[in-house]
């Protein structure tokens, strides 16, 4: 039982990986901003987990919002590398991870679409955010895995 839990979040882990890194990354890089994208953006986050809890049931709930999470980690954080790969982008990978990683205090770069309203993200936000992210999906990962 134990292997099969392990062999289960090993591939769930790597599917969240390589969704939110090249998946997530390409919709993102090749999509046009239009009201709401931010949101549109978080569902597909999440997407194809709701439809692993709607097989498994959403018991495991826990391992839905860890996975999501995770896939937009990949998608904040690789976002310019992989664009800098395919050719389509061309940042200072130095700089956009300084700026990413809070370094650049308020600076703000750009807004949060949420259809109705938007918020100004600046560097210190998206820090904080890349940051809270990773500490909430290791403890609900976590929370998810010693369950019985």
């Amino acid at each position: 039982m134990l292997s099969e839990k392990i062999a289960f979040i090993a591939k769930m882990l790597a599917y969240s990986f390589v969704y939110g890194l090249f998946i997530i990354n390409i919709i993102d890089l090749t999509t046009k901003i239009f009201p709401g994208y931010h949101l549109y953006l978080t569902t597909l986050y999440f997407f194809p987990f709701i439809i692993v809890c709607l097989t498994i049931g959403f018991d495991d709930w826990e391992l839905l919002m860890g996975l999501g999470i995770l896939s937009s980690l990949m998608n904040d954080l690789f976002y310019a590398p992989i664009g800098n790969i395919i050719g389509w982008t061309n940042y200072n990978l130095t700089e956009w991870y300084k700026w990413q990683l809070g370094l650049y205090g308020l600076n703000v770069k750009w807004y949060f679409d949420g259809g109705i309203f938007t918020i100004p993200v600046s560097s210190i936000l998206m820090g904080l955010s890349i940051y809270t992210r990773i500490i909430i999906a290791y403890f609900i990962l976590l929370k998810w895995w010693k369950e019985p």
